[in-house]
């Protein structure tokens, strides 16, 4: 197994997915659905010092319903040597790269895009692939997908700063541990972008990383009230009418909006600006912000199962607690 395990980091509907499931595609290479506990979990309870604390660990891990969702066969008791935090992760890995027998692991979790320090230092041979999108796209997907911000103006804060943390913390990396990746360059131009992407990895470029291999039976959002819309299936294809959909579908209030918010970040990326941003008060920030956080509550009350999601982010959320105290210790 290598000690240069690859993480997918960027903001939600940036392409993400499209980019895993293209080097899932690569046959030395796999990665889980989303993973959700890995940097939260090290900045609270650090490596283990022994056996308890190995086994601790392990428990937390192996119970979190993302984990479980990838249906392996271990018991904490296999951990219970491991000192080091990054040794315990690779194990779950591991596990998974075997299922899938393949020699090298990755993860795809978006939000890691704010905490790639973290992910260095608990693998520092590690590789870090940000991909970014247009934030109006991006802006656009987002509300429309139940996990997302319920508004255009959360969205585009997110983006803003999701992106420009990832940036930052790359500019300080050497160039064989970060990657940023245009989505749209991907699209446009799937061959020299992807043969950019495996050279940083270290991988022989295949043609087969060209068509996505999707991962399949994540789906298990189910409504208290009404009916849940069916998820479609990931498709292998490459789709290039997914640019620039904002010009076609998004209203002018909302492409006000962003360019409001994060026009300059747009221009950085290269992307076109319209020239109407305006000001944007505070007491809208605060109107856009409590509409959000009204629709996203209401959203997740109304989800069956509720004891099992509410389970995990308590843990992850103590987690980020002790973190604060250990901070301030």
């Amino acid at each position: 197994m290598t000690d240069s395990p690859i993480f997918i980091v960027g903001c939600p509907r940036s392409g993400t997915t499209l980019l895993r499931d293209l080097l899932r595609s690569h046959p030395n290479l796999t990665f889980p659905e989303e993973s959700h506990f890995i940097p939260q979990l090290y900045e609270s309870y650090g490596d283990p010092k022994n056996e308890h604390e190995a086994l601790r660990l392990a428990t937390k891990m192996l119970s979190l319903r993302w984990v479980q969702a990838w249906e392996l066969q271990l018991t904490p008791a296999e951990f219970a040597q491991d000192r080091s935090y990054g040794r315990l992760v690779s194990r779950i890995y591991e596990a998974w790269a075997r299922k899938e027998n393949k020699p090298r692991w990755g993860d795809k979790t978006p939000p890691y895009v704010t905490k790639i320090a973290v992910l260095l230092k608990v693998f520092p041979g590690a590789k870090i692939i940000h991909i970014y999108r247009d934030g109006r796209d991006v802006a656009s997907s987002w509300v429309r997908v139940r996990f997302g911000p319920r508004n255009v103006f959360t969205a585009v804060c997110a983006w803003k700063r999701m992106v420009a943390a990832g940036r930052e913390a790359g500019a300080r990396l050497p160039r064989e541990s970060y990657l940023e990746v245009c989505y749209e360059s991907l699209v446009r131009n799937p061959r020299e972008t992807m043969t950019q992407v495996c050279a940083f990895l270290g991988e022989p470029f295949t043609d087969a990383v060209l068509q996505a291999n999707p991962l399949t039976g994540w789906n298990r959002y189910s409504p208290i009230v009404g009916s849940a819309r069916p998820r479609k299936p990931r498709s292998d294809e490459i789709v290039a009418t997914n640019l620039e959909k904002w010009k076609k579908n998004m209203p002018s209030s909302d492409r006000i909006l962003v360019e409001s918010v994060a026009g300059d970040l747009l221009q950085t990326l290269g992307y076109e600006t319209e020239g109407i941003a305006r000001r944007i008060t505070r007491p809208e920030r605060w109107m856009w912000k409590a509409d959000h956080w009204l629709r996203w509550s209401l959203l997740r009350l109304n989800r069956r199962g509720n004891y099992r999601v509410l389970k995990d982010v308590l843990l992850t959320r103590w987690a980020d607690l002790r973190r604060r105290l250990r901070t301030r210790g």
